[in-house]
């Protein structure tokens, strides 16, 4: 080793030695095996004849030799033996020499970061597609969201429209009740409700007046329409009852009402289905002798 002490080439020799088992092989310029030595065994390298061609006996030296050019370096070279080795040709007057080093362990090195790189390269086009996968995920949920945003807007739209419809009802209704309060309370006709089969339930004072019981009697339930309805005219409240359950409502007609004393008192008589209901009615009558 030019340039080197001779204490650390000879060092360098003997580590060379020590770590990475020598060998060589000198081939003469006609291919043939001329000399050996080293660690040869390690490699799998045995039973050389001399003077036979070299790539008979060497697999991975078929072919190489002569060497065109000098130098050569062929890493990792895998022998029989399964070690891998650093191979080393160059040429002399002598002929081609092959060197061989040990570099299993480099090797195995080079081996383990190339699986890393390659468990490097699968775990990224995982993160890729674990990603791919997320996005989908995310557009879809996003897709699904928008189409229920949208759907809430369109149900809270048609809810806000269906509670103003029904405040514009129920104030509608109030209107109505009280308009029907204020004539009930006017006592300018009789009115009263009553159930079809046979209670009345309420009655303004007017209706109350035209057949004299009390409204205690009436909260009592001592007015019904047997007792207050002529039996003779019997046949014209089933007409009625017809008439509501077809249509709703009553063609006003003259009826006979008892009154408490035993007389009897000629009205105008009509009566109406409340709504939502098929007994329940409301009814008016007007005293007839007092508009005659």
């Amino acid at each position: 080793m030019p340039g080197l002490p001779s204490s650390i080439s000879e060092f360098m020799l003997k580590l060379v030695s020590d770590t990475r088992s020598p060998a060589f092989l000198l081939v003469a310029n006609d291919g043939r095996l001329s000399e050996w030595g080293g660690e040869l065994a390690v490699y799998g390298i045995e039973d050389l004849r001399r003077d036979q061609p070299v790539g008979q006996q060497v697999f991975f030296l078929e072919g190489m030799l002569p060497l065109d050019t000098s130098p050569m370096f062929l890493p990792y070279v895998k022998t029989d033996s399964g070690l891998s080795a650093d191979v080393y040709l160059f040429s002399t007057d002598e002929g081609s020499w092959v060197l061989l080093l040990d570099a299993t362990w480099e090797a195995r090195k080079r081996k383990a970061i190339q699986q890393k790189a390659n468990d490097l390269s699968l775990f990224v086009v995982e993160q890729q597609k674990v990603g791919e996968e997320l996005q989908q995920a995310k557009d879809e949920l996003e897709e699904i969201v928008e189409r229920r945003t949208h759907a809430l807007a369109k149900a809270n739209f048609q809810l806000k429209l269906e509670l103003e419809e029904r405040e514009r009802l129920e104030e509608a209704l109030r209107t109505s009740e009280a308009k029907f309060r204020r004539i009930s309370e006017s006592n300018m006709i009789g009115i009263m409700f009553w159930d079809l089969t046979g209670t009345v339930t309420e009655a303004n004072d007017a209706f109350l007046e035209m057949i004299g019981y009390t409204r205690e009697e009436l909260q009592a339930g001592k007015v019904s329409w047997d007792d207050i309805t002529g039996p003779e005219l019997r046949h014209l409240d089933d007409q009625a009852i017809e008439e509501m359950r077809a249509r709703g409502a009553s063609v006003p007609f003259e009826k006979i009402f008892i009154h408490k004393d035993g007389s009897r008192v000629p009205l105008l008589f009509g009566a109406a289905l409340l709504e939502g209901s098929k007994h329940q009615t409301v009814c008016f009558a007007l005293d007839l002798k007092k508009h005659r």
